[in-house]
């Protein structure tokens, strides 16, 4: 009888544990999307990834002190406690963050997305030749996305503008090397981080 007593107690807790992970995500989405919208109506458009990066911090102490005030009204027989609440915390803020990543940011820094939205504006096929000038047009010309590399690289640090053009920083040679090594390492196309194969 007490071993089954134990696997009962050792289930409620595993689905107590899933229903507050799972509760935690989603209100910590919430507030993080409140957050985002919050800084971009505050600080102005700036590097989306940054904004979202701060917003996820302060999102993970808020749903810390959330989750732990809700699990201290949760049953004891749960066995949820203070950890259960970091524990909480820590996952849906790293489920948050690989969403934004995989979600907003791609999307925002996509070429592959723009050209989908090119063809799915236009009213007829494309040839190749059209979607190279579609992007030249509109997505360096019309939409100054170089200009907006430029000036997040600077604000990232990794850039600095001086008087005979823009010239990669300390900090951004170092992150050229790191981005090599994970090319290296993933198998990433070995020429868009400057490397020859």
């Amino acid at each position: 009888m007490t071993q089954m007593t134990e696997t009962r107690s050792t289930l409620r807790r595993a689905l107590a544990l899933v229903l507050l992970y799972a509760a935690a995500t989603l209100v910590g989405g919430v507030i993080f999307v409140a957050l985002l919208r919050a800084a971009l109506a505050l600080l102005g458009p700036g590097v989306m990834f940054y904004r979202g990066v701060g917003a996820l911090i302060v999102d993970f102490f808020l749903l810390i002190a959330l989750v732990a005030a809700s699990a201290a009204r949760l049953p004891r027989r749960l066995g949820i406690d203070g950890a259960d609440a970091l524990g909480a915390a820590i996952v849906a803020t790293s489920l948050l963050l690989a969403a934004f990543v995989l979600g907003p940011i791609t999307a925002d820094r996509s070429i592959s997305v723009f050209m989908l939205s090119q063809f799915e504006a236009a009213d007829r096929p494309l040839t190749a030749a059209e979607a190279r000038d579609a992007f030249v047009r509109v997505y360096v010309d019309d939409w100054a996305q170089i200009d907006r590399r430029l000036k997040e690289q600077a604000l990232s640090g990794n850039l600095e503008q001086g008087p005979d053009g823009w010239r990669l920083t300390a900090q951004g040679r170092a992150f050229m090397k790191t981005a090599r090594a994970l090319s290296s390492i993933f198998g990433g196309d070995p020429r868009f981080v400057g490397r020859k194969n």
